[in-house]
């Protein structure tokens, strides 16, 4: 006998159609912000940062930076400023940004030539300045701008 369409089959079929018609019919959840980070360096003279997108969603972000240097060792700085980026203390001795005066919101220290990492911070809604605040880079170009929108 067979029972390929019997009632019981029918049913089954029946309640798995409902069960996927409700599940593709719930909102799914907004999926993370994945940003890739590239820090690039011609040696002191000239250095960027490159971001894949500088607009985003405000909550969980992962940056994945890499350091694509042949010999200088980077980090990567997330700070909240709604400041431009030249209107940030530079400390001319130490040639680096005054960190005590920022809010920092997190950051990967000391990322090897060749090397990446991952940083994943909840952002709101505003301004942020991502930058390498090693002596010198800052000021060789090392810094880009973020921007968290609704």
């Amino acid at each position: 006998m067979n029972t390929s369409t019997g009632p019981h089959k029918c049913a089954m079929r029946g309640a798995f159609l409902i069960a996927t018609a409700v599940t593709l019919a719930e909102p799914s959840a907004r999926a993370d912000e994945m940003v890739a980070v590239v820090l690039a360096d011609k040696g002191m003279e000239s250095m960027r940062m490159e971001l894949s997108t500088m607009q985003i969603k405000p909550g969980k972000v992962t940056f994945n930076v890499t350091n694509t240097s042949q010999s200088l060792v980077h980090e990567f700085v997330v700070v909240k400023s709604d400041k431009p980026i030249e209107s940030l203390l530079y400390n001319e001795d130490e040639k680096e940004i005054k960190e005590d005066a920022l809010e920092v919101v997190n950051e990967i220290e000391d990322i090897e030539p060749g090397k990446s990492g991952t940083l994943t911070v909840n952002l709101e809604p505003g301004s942020y300045i991502l930058l390498c605040n090693k002596a010198g880079h800052f000021k060789a170009g090392m810094v880009s701008h973020l921007t968290v929108i609704e």
